[in-house]
């Protein structure tokens, strides 16, 4: 065992603590978090220090090596830390990340990976999500992981071999057509933001099989569960939010235009609009210290989303250069159009909020495959809401509150 490896676990099992106490109940999961090495799995990185914004200027290089000290052990195994590994230094555009720790988590205790079943992983990156699937089914043999950058590939197998785990099929190819020679898969999962469930996935998925997917919606990607619709055709899905989360967009067959086109492209200045009392009350953070942790924000951008197809990050809404923007609690408004996106966010704002201020658990969805063109998407205020994706149409409906 190296220095590096000695001192680094104490900051895995300190991380597992912290995943306790963030909410992470699955024990299985746990003591494999504890058994694998992350920082086997990052060679360098691109993140922001503690304490630091992240935004260009904070972004720095970090390396992982036997000379690596505790701030970079400390970064590695920081549960709510995203970690760069393919892209410009500043990570704008990053093609390939490893997912913070609680996300990573929170998957594999979704994706509910027993032992003995076969899974097909989209988005190898580092390897470090199919190392723990390995340990999980309790025979890589039993894993498929593919990603279509061929250049990671190598390091990647060499990682996932130095662990003994050199039976998984590590492959070079688009995740978006699967891997129908090793078909069927008792569970499917995308480690990358989708637009759309690949209808390959859907052929190649075993008859009680599930599949989680981070997929596409405004700016985010919430994470979907899916599994065969034993009501409707035999292609059919129904599904459900089971998180939120943002992932680097996928590449190849599925990377086409979003249907969320407008992009926020900078931080302009402009006129800070007052939120209506109650609405502004609903979005207040639960820990004031916390700001980042304000599930209502997200909440209602995933509404905003389904509302409007202007939706941008922020949230937002985005318009011939103009914007409406959420910020600490109140509207930004910049451009011409500004002062009506800023009409249209309150009063979508307004009805999410007479909705009940829905989060994730209100929503449920099935997934049928698209045929013909598509339809201009309806305004309706409580659902049920479609979304025209390459393959299918997402219908989305929302559940009535809860007694």
């Amino acid at each position: 065992m190296s220095a590096i490896d000695e001192r680094a676990g104490a900051f895995r099992h300190r991380m597992v603590r912290a995943l306790v106490e963030m909410g992470i109940t699955d024990e299985v999961v746990l003591d494999a978090m504890a058994e694998v090495p992350r920082h086997w799995f990052v060679d360098r990185f691109w993140a922001t220090s503690p304490g630091n914004l992240c935004t260009p200027e904070h972004v720095r290089e970090f390396i992982v090596d036997d000379d690596a000290g505790d701030e970079i052990l400390g970064l590695v195994y920081a549960v709510e830390k995203a970690l760069v590994t393919r892209g410009p230094s500043d990570g704008s555009a990053a093609t390939s990340s490893v997912s913070a720790p609680v996300i990573v988590a929170s998957m594999l205790a979704e994706l509910d990976v027993q032992p003995g079943l076969r899974v097909l992983e989209i988005g190898t990156g580092s390897g470090y999500h199919a190392a723990l699937t390995a340990v999980l089914v309790g025979d890589p043999a039993l894993v498929t992981t593919v990603d279509i950058d061929r250049t990671l590939i190598p390091e990647t197998m060499a990682r996932i071999e130095r662990l003994g785990f050199a039976k998984m099929t590590v492959l070079c190819a688009d995740g978006a057509s699967g891997v129908a020679e090793r078909a069927p898969f008792d569970r499917i999962v995308a480690t990358v933001g989708c637009t759309d469930i690949a209808s390959a996935w859907v052929e190649q998925l075993s008859a009680d099989g599930q599949i989680l997917v981070p997929l596409e919606h405004g700016f985010l990607h919430p994470r979907v569960q899916a599994r065969r619709d034993r009501t409707g055709e035999e292609l059919d899905l129904i599904g459900r939010f089971v998180g939120h989360s943002g992932f680097v967009r996928i590449q190849g067959l599925q990377g086409v235009a979003s249907l969320w086109h407008a992009t926020l492209r900078d931080r302009a200045s402009g006129k800070m609009e007052t939120l209506p009392a109650a609405l502004l009350s609903a979005l207040a953070p639960p820990d004031p210290d916390r700001p980042d942790r304000t599930p209502a924000v997200w909440n209602l951008a995933i509404y905003l989303a389904m509302r409007d197809r202007r939706c941008a990050t922020g949230p937002a809404l985005v318009e011939h250069g103009s914007a409406a923007v959420l910020r600490g609690g109140q509207l930004l408004v910049t451009g011409a159009v500004g002062p009506a996106l800023k009409d249209r966010f309150i009063e979508i704002a307004i009805d999410w909020l007479e909705l009940g201020a829905p989060g994730l658990d209100r929503y449920t969805m099935t997934f049928s495959p698209r045929r013909g063109s598509k339809d201009s998407p309806a305004d309706l205020v409580a659902g049920p809401w479609q979304l025209d994706r390459p393959s299918h149409r997402q219908t989305i409906s929302l559940l009535p509150r809860s007694a």
